[in-house]
Protein backbone atom coordinates (compact mmCIF):
# COMPACT_ATOMS: atom_id res chain seq x y z
CA UNK A 1 0.00 0.00 0.00
CA UNK A 2 1.23 3.48 -0.88
CA UNK A 3 1.21 5.89 2.06
CA UNK A 4 0.16 9.49 1.68
CA UNK A 5 2.88 12.09 2.16
CA UNK A 6 2.00 12.92 5.76
CA UNK A 7 1.99 9.31 6.92
CA UNK A 8 5.26 8.71 5.07
CA UNK A 9 6.87 11.72 6.79
CA UNK A 10 5.75 10.48 10.19
CA UNK A 11 6.97 6.95 9.49
CA UNK A 12 10.34 8.30 8.37
CA UNK A 13 10.63 10.39 11.54
CA UNK A 14 9.79 7.39 13.75
CA UNK A 15 12.27 5.09 11.99
CA UNK A 16 15.12 7.60 12.16
CA UNK A 17 14.40 8.53 15.77
CA UNK A 18 14.21 4.88 16.82
CA UNK A 19 17.48 4.13 14.99
CA UNK A 20 19.14 6.99 16.85
CA UNK A 21 17.81 6.33 20.35
CA UNK A 22 16.73 2.68 20.43
CA UNK A 23 13.58 3.78 22.29
CA UNK A 24 9.89 3.77 21.36
CA UNK A 25 8.90 7.06 19.74
CA UNK A 26 5.95 9.15 20.91
CA UNK A 27 3.91 11.76 19.06
CA UNK A 28 5.33 14.65 21.11
CA UNK A 29 8.89 13.66 20.24
CA UNK A 30 8.00 13.56 16.53
CA UNK A 31 6.31 16.97 16.74
CA UNK A 32 9.19 18.54 18.69
CA UNK A 33 12.14 17.15 16.70
CA UNK A 34 10.89 17.01 13.13
CA UNK A 35 8.81 20.18 12.71
CA UNK A 36 6.18 18.60 10.46
CA UNK A 37 3.78 21.52 10.97
CA UNK A 38 1.05 19.41 12.59
CA UNK A 39 -0.02 18.96 16.19
CA UNK A 40 0.92 16.04 18.46
CA UNK A 41 -2.74 15.00 18.47
CA UNK A 42 -2.78 14.75 14.66
CA UNK A 43 0.52 12.85 14.72
CA UNK A 44 -0.92 10.51 17.34
CA UNK A 45 -3.92 9.76 15.12
CA UNK A 46 -1.69 9.10 12.12
CA UNK A 47 0.51 6.82 14.24
CA UNK A 48 -2.58 4.84 15.24
CA UNK A 49 -3.46 4.46 11.54
CA UNK A 50 0.11 3.36 10.73
CA UNK A 51 -0.08 0.79 13.49
CA UNK A 52 -3.41 -0.53 12.20
CA UNK A 53 -1.88 -0.76 8.70
CA UNK A 54 1.02 -2.80 10.05
CA UNK A 55 3.83 -0.23 9.67
CA UNK A 56 4.30 0.32 13.41
CA UNK A 57 4.26 -1.82 16.54
CA UNK A 58 3.42 -0.70 20.05
CA UNK A 59 5.49 -2.21 22.87
CA UNK A 60 3.29 -3.19 25.80
CA UNK A 61 5.21 -1.09 28.31
CA UNK A 62 5.26 2.16 26.31
CA UNK A 63 2.91 4.66 24.77
CA UNK A 64 5.38 5.16 21.92
CA UNK A 65 5.71 3.16 18.72
CA UNK A 66 8.54 1.29 16.99
CA UNK A 67 8.78 0.39 13.30
CA UNK A 68 7.58 -3.07 12.27
CA UNK A 69 9.35 -5.14 9.61
CA UNK A 70 6.82 -3.73 7.14
CA UNK A 71 7.64 -0.22 8.29
CA UNK A 72 11.37 -0.74 7.87
CA UNK A 73 10.77 -2.23 4.43
CA UNK A 74 8.74 0.78 3.29
CA UNK A 75 11.43 3.10 4.67
CA UNK A 76 14.22 1.25 2.87
CA UNK A 77 12.35 1.02 -0.44
CA UNK A 78 10.70 4.46 -0.50
CA UNK A 79 12.27 6.85 2.00
CA UNK A 80 15.96 6.00 2.32
CA UNK A 81 18.04 9.19 2.11
CA UNK A 82 21.07 9.43 -0.18
CA UNK A 83 23.38 10.62 2.59
CA UNK A 84 25.78 8.04 3.93
CA UNK A 85 29.39 8.15 4.99
CA UNK A 86 31.57 11.21 5.39
CA UNK A 87 34.43 12.11 3.01
CA UNK A 88 36.88 11.18 5.78
CA UNK A 89 35.37 7.71 6.10
CA UNK A 90 35.42 7.28 2.35
CA UNK A 91 39.12 8.14 2.25
CA UNK A 92 39.77 5.69 5.08
CA UNK A 93 38.12 2.80 3.22
CA UNK A 94 39.99 3.69 0.03
CA UNK A 95 43.27 3.77 1.97
CA UNK A 96 42.82 0.08 2.88
CA UNK A 97 43.06 -0.80 -0.80
CA UNK A 98 46.06 1.46 -1.35
CA UNK A 99 47.96 -0.08 1.56
CA UNK A 100 50.90 -2.43 1.24
CA UNK A 101 48.68 -5.42 2.01
CA UNK A 102 48.75 -7.39 -1.23
CA UNK A 103 47.93 -10.81 0.20
CA UNK A 104 44.24 -11.25 -0.60
CA UNK A 105 43.20 -13.03 2.60
CA UNK A 106 44.99 -10.45 4.78
CA UNK A 107 43.27 -7.64 2.88
CA UNK A 108 39.80 -9.19 3.29
CA UNK A 109 40.36 -9.66 7.02
CA UNK A 110 41.51 -6.05 7.37
CA UNK A 111 38.48 -4.78 5.45
CA UNK A 112 35.97 -6.60 7.67
CA UNK A 113 37.79 -5.42 10.80
CA UNK A 114 37.83 -1.79 9.68
CA UNK A 115 34.24 -1.75 8.39
CA UNK A 116 32.96 -3.34 11.58
CA UNK A 117 34.73 -0.77 13.73
CA UNK A 118 33.34 2.05 11.57
CA UNK A 119 29.73 0.85 11.84
CA UNK A 120 29.51 -1.08 15.14
CA UNK A 121 27.86 -3.91 13.20
CA UNK A 122 29.20 -7.32 12.22
CA UNK A 123 30.99 -7.10 8.87
CA UNK A 124 31.58 -10.09 6.63
CA UNK A 125 33.07 -11.11 3.31
CA UNK A 126 32.16 -14.41 1.69
CA UNK A 127 35.03 -15.20 -0.65
CA UNK A 128 34.66 -16.38 -4.23
CA UNK A 129 33.50 -19.94 -4.89
CA UNK A 130 36.46 -22.15 -5.79
CA UNK A 131 34.35 -24.24 -8.15
CA UNK A 132 34.35 -21.45 -10.73
CA UNK A 133 37.90 -20.31 -9.97
CA UNK A 134 40.65 -20.69 -12.54
CA UNK A 135 44.41 -20.65 -11.98
CA UNK A 136 46.85 -18.16 -13.42
CA UNK A 137 50.09 -19.73 -12.24
CA UNK A 138 51.52 -22.81 -10.57
CA UNK A 139 55.02 -23.01 -9.20
CA UNK A 140 57.15 -25.78 -7.71
CA UNK A 141 59.79 -24.33 -5.40
CA UNK A 142 62.58 -26.06 -3.48
CA UNK A 143 61.91 -26.17 0.27
CA UNK A 144 64.24 -28.68 1.92
CA UNK A 145 65.79 -32.03 1.07
CA UNK A 146 63.08 -34.25 -0.41
CA UNK A 147 60.45 -31.49 -0.12
CA UNK A 148 59.05 -28.85 -2.47
CA UNK A 149 56.46 -26.12 -2.07
CA UNK A 150 53.58 -26.14 -4.54
CA UNK A 151 52.18 -22.61 -4.96
CA UNK A 152 48.99 -22.02 -6.95
CA UNK A 153 47.72 -18.51 -7.77
CA UNK A 154 44.05 -18.12 -8.73
CA UNK A 155 42.63 -15.63 -11.19
CA UNK A 156 41.30 -13.65 -8.21
CA UNK A 157 44.74 -13.42 -6.64
CA UNK A 158 44.24 -16.02 -3.90
CA UNK A 159 47.40 -17.99 -3.17
CA UNK A 160 47.28 -21.60 -1.97
CA UNK A 161 50.33 -23.67 -1.11
CA UNK A 162 51.36 -27.01 0.34
CA UNK A 163 54.49 -29.07 0.88
CA UNK A 164 54.93 -32.25 -1.15
CA UNK A 165 57.52 -35.02 -1.31
CA UNK A 166 59.86 -34.94 -4.30
CA UNK A 167 62.86 -36.99 -5.45
CA UNK A 168 66.22 -35.23 -5.60
CA UNK A 169 65.70 -32.53 -8.24
CA UNK A 170 67.53 -29.52 -9.61
CA UNK A 171 65.86 -26.12 -9.81
CA UNK A 172 65.75 -26.53 -13.60
CA UNK A 173 63.78 -29.77 -13.23
CA UNK A 174 61.34 -28.07 -10.90
CA UNK A 175 60.85 -25.31 -13.46
CA UNK A 176 60.20 -27.99 -16.09
CA UNK A 177 57.54 -29.65 -13.92
CA UNK A 178 56.02 -26.23 -13.14
CA UNK A 179 55.74 -25.46 -16.85
CA UNK A 180 54.24 -28.88 -17.54
CA UNK A 181 51.60 -28.46 -14.83
CA UNK A 182 50.85 -24.89 -15.94
CA UNK A 183 50.16 -25.98 -19.52
CA UNK A 184 47.58 -28.50 -18.33
CA UNK A 185 46.03 -26.75 -15.32
CA UNK A 186 46.11 -22.99 -15.80
CA UNK A 187 42.97 -21.25 -17.14
CA UNK A 188 40.87 -24.32 -16.33
CA UNK A 189 38.12 -24.07 -13.70
CA UNK A 190 38.66 -26.05 -10.52
CA UNK A 191 35.73 -28.37 -11.21
CA UNK A 192 37.56 -29.57 -14.35
CA UNK A 193 41.17 -29.17 -13.31
CA UNK A 194 41.48 -32.48 -11.46
CA UNK A 195 40.33 -34.32 -14.60
CA UNK A 196 43.02 -32.55 -16.61
CA UNK A 197 45.61 -33.42 -13.99
CA UNK A 198 44.54 -37.08 -14.11
CA UNK A 199 44.97 -37.05 -17.88
CA UNK A 200 48.46 -35.69 -17.40
CA UNK A 201 49.18 -38.37 -14.82
CA UNK A 202 48.20 -41.11 -17.27
CA UNK A 203 50.51 -39.62 -19.90
CA UNK A 204 53.39 -39.01 -17.50
CA UNK A 205 54.87 -42.32 -16.32
CA UNK A 206 58.30 -40.98 -15.38
CA UNK A 207 59.48 -40.02 -11.91
CA UNK A 208 57.28 -36.93 -12.01
CA UNK A 209 54.12 -39.04 -11.68
CA UNK A 210 54.23 -38.99 -7.87
CA UNK A 211 54.51 -35.20 -7.90
CA UNK A 212 51.46 -34.94 -10.16
CA UNK A 213 49.51 -37.34 -7.89
CA UNK A 214 50.22 -35.13 -4.86
CA UNK A 215 49.15 -32.01 -6.77
CA UNK A 216 45.89 -33.78 -7.68
CA UNK A 217 45.24 -34.50 -4.00
CA UNK A 218 45.97 -30.87 -3.13
CA UNK A 219 43.49 -29.68 -5.77
CA UNK A 220 40.86 -32.15 -4.56
CA UNK A 221 41.17 -30.77 -1.03
CA UNK A 222 40.79 -27.22 -2.35
CA UNK A 223 37.61 -28.11 -4.26
CA UNK A 224 36.05 -29.61 -1.13
CA UNK A 225 36.59 -26.41 0.88
CA UNK A 226 33.34 -25.32 2.52
CA UNK A 227 31.74 -21.87 2.44
CA UNK A 228 32.56 -21.51 6.13
CA UNK A 229 36.26 -21.60 5.25
CA UNK A 230 35.72 -18.74 2.77
CA UNK A 231 33.79 -16.59 5.25
CA UNK A 232 35.70 -13.74 6.90
CA UNK A 233 33.91 -11.95 9.75
CA UNK A 234 34.69 -9.17 12.18
CA UNK A 235 32.77 -7.43 14.91
CA UNK A 236 30.68 -10.04 16.72
CA UNK A 237 31.32 -8.10 19.92
CA UNK A 238 30.14 -4.90 18.22
CA UNK A 239 26.87 -6.59 17.28
CA UNK A 240 26.32 -7.92 20.79
CA UNK A 241 26.90 -4.46 22.27
CA UNK A 242 23.65 -3.30 20.67
CA UNK A 243 20.78 -3.02 23.21
CA UNK A 244 18.74 -5.67 21.38
CA UNK A 245 21.31 -8.36 22.13
CA UNK A 246 22.36 -7.74 25.72
CA UNK A 247 20.35 -10.66 27.10
CA UNK A 248 22.92 -13.47 26.84
CA UNK A 249 20.26 -16.15 27.20
CA UNK A 250 18.47 -14.70 24.19
CA UNK A 251 21.54 -14.64 21.95
CA UNK A 252 23.11 -18.05 22.58
CA UNK A 253 21.63 -19.51 19.40
CA UNK A 254 22.52 -16.33 17.52
CA UNK A 255 26.15 -16.58 18.64
CA UNK A 256 26.36 -20.20 17.52
CA UNK A 257 24.83 -19.40 14.12
CA UNK A 258 27.27 -16.52 13.65
CA UNK A 259 30.34 -18.48 14.67
CA UNK A 260 29.62 -21.50 12.44
CA UNK A 261 28.70 -19.25 9.52
CA UNK A 262 25.25 -20.74 8.98
CA UNK A 263 23.30 -17.53 9.65
CA UNK A 264 24.93 -15.43 6.93
CA UNK A 265 25.09 -18.26 4.39
CA UNK A 266 21.43 -19.19 4.88
CA UNK A 267 20.21 -15.61 4.54
CA UNK A 268 22.23 -14.97 1.38
CA UNK A 269 21.40 -18.29 -0.28
CA UNK A 270 17.64 -18.02 0.32
CA UNK A 271 17.16 -14.56 -1.13
CA UNK A 272 17.02 -13.42 -4.74
CA UNK A 273 18.91 -10.18 -4.99
CA UNK A 274 16.44 -7.50 -6.12
CA UNK A 275 18.67 -4.50 -5.43
CA UNK A 276 22.35 -3.70 -5.08
CA UNK A 277 23.13 -3.76 -2.24
CA UNK A 278 20.46 -6.24 -1.18
CA UNK A 279 18.67 -5.65 2.13
CA UNK A 280 16.78 -8.25 4.13
CA UNK A 281 14.86 -7.32 7.27
CA UNK A 282 13.64 -9.39 10.20
CA UNK A 283 11.12 -12.01 9.05
CA UNK A 284 12.52 -11.84 5.51
CA UNK A 285 15.62 -13.66 6.75
CA UNK A 286 13.52 -16.84 7.09
CA UNK A 287 15.58 -18.18 9.98
CA UNK A 288 14.52 -18.07 13.62
CA UNK A 289 17.75 -16.51 14.84
CA UNK A 290 17.59 -13.88 12.09
CA UNK A 291 14.19 -12.46 13.03
CA UNK A 292 15.70 -9.57 15.03
CA UNK A 293 18.37 -8.80 12.43
CA UNK A 294 18.86 -6.98 9.15
CA UNK A 295 21.55 -7.68 6.60
CA UNK A 296 22.89 -5.42 3.86
CA UNK A 297 25.16 -7.04 1.30
CA UNK A 298 26.60 -6.49 -2.16
CA UNK A 299 28.32 -8.63 -4.77
CA UNK A 300 31.82 -8.16 -6.15
CA UNK A 301 33.61 -9.91 -8.99
CA UNK A 302 36.83 -11.79 -8.30
CA UNK A 303 38.17 -13.22 -11.53
CA UNK A 304 35.39 -15.34 -12.98
CA UNK A 305 33.80 -15.85 -9.58
CA UNK A 306 31.69 -13.72 -7.25
CA UNK A 307 32.02 -12.83 -3.60
CA UNK A 308 29.76 -11.08 -1.11
CA UNK A 309 30.46 -8.23 1.29
CA UNK A 310 27.95 -7.06 3.86
CA UNK A 311 26.89 -5.90 7.28
CA UNK A 312 24.74 -7.72 9.83
CA UNK A 313 23.04 -5.63 12.48
CA UNK A 314 19.81 -5.08 14.41
CA UNK A 315 16.69 -4.13 12.48
CA UNK A 316 17.28 -0.73 14.07
CA UNK A 317 20.32 -0.15 11.89
CA UNK A 318 21.35 2.99 10.03
CA UNK A 319 20.41 1.71 6.58
CA UNK A 320 21.62 4.74 4.63
CA UNK A 321 25.06 4.50 6.20
CA UNK A 322 25.22 0.70 5.82
CA UNK A 323 24.26 0.90 2.13
CA UNK A 324 26.83 3.61 1.45
CA UNK A 325 29.66 1.67 3.10
CA UNK A 326 28.77 -1.62 1.39
CA UNK A 327 28.55 0.11 -2.00
CA UNK A 328 31.96 1.73 -1.52
CA UNK A 329 33.60 -1.53 -0.43
CA UNK A 330 31.93 -3.38 -3.29
CA UNK A 331 33.34 -0.83 -5.74
CA UNK A 332 36.84 -1.01 -4.26
CA UNK A 333 36.85 -4.83 -4.20
CA UNK A 334 35.83 -4.88 -7.87
CA UNK A 335 38.72 -2.55 -8.66
CA UNK A 336 41.14 -4.58 -6.56
CA UNK A 337 40.26 -7.89 -8.20
CA UNK A 338 40.44 -6.43 -11.72
CA UNK A 339 44.14 -5.65 -11.27
CA UNK A 340 45.24 -8.14 -13.94
CA UNK A 341 42.56 -7.46 -16.55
Amino acid sequence: MILDERKAQILRAIVEDHVRTGLPVGSRAVARRYKLGISPATIRNEMADLEEMGYLDKPHTSSGRVPSDKGYRFYVDQLLPETGITPEESLFVESLFRSKIRDVVSLLKEVVRAVSEATSYLAFILGPDYETTTFKAIHLLPASFGKALVVIVSDAGFVESCLIDVPPMSREEMEYVSDMLSREICNVSLDKVTDRAHELLHKETSRYAEIIAQVIEFLRNMSSETETERLYMGGTANLLSQPEFRDINKVQDLLLAIENGSLIQNIISRRNRESDPAITIGQENETEVGRDLSIVYGVFKAGKSEGRIGLLGPKRMNYARAVAIVKLCEEKLNEFFSWDE
